[in-house]
């Protein structure tokens, strides 16, 4: 699907515009905040009622 010709120079300036009023920056330090308290928890390994189910002769992942 082709883009429309000035789209480009639309998202840029959009960029720009949020860049100055600092949402950006914004969302970086909360996504990071995000990121490092998320990781303090270890995963749960999934549970037999969650994995894809195999096939006969398939081994289990």
């Amino acid at each position: 699907v082709g883009r429309r010709r000035g789209s480009d120079s639309y998202v840029a300036q959009f960029r720009r515009y949020l860049e100055k009023l600092g949402v950006l920056d914004t969302l970086t330090k909360c996504f990071g905040f995000l990121t490092a308290s998320l990781s303090r928890y270890p995963r749960k390994p999934r549970s037999k009622a969650a994995s894809p189910r195999t096939g006969r002769n398939e081994r289990e992942l």
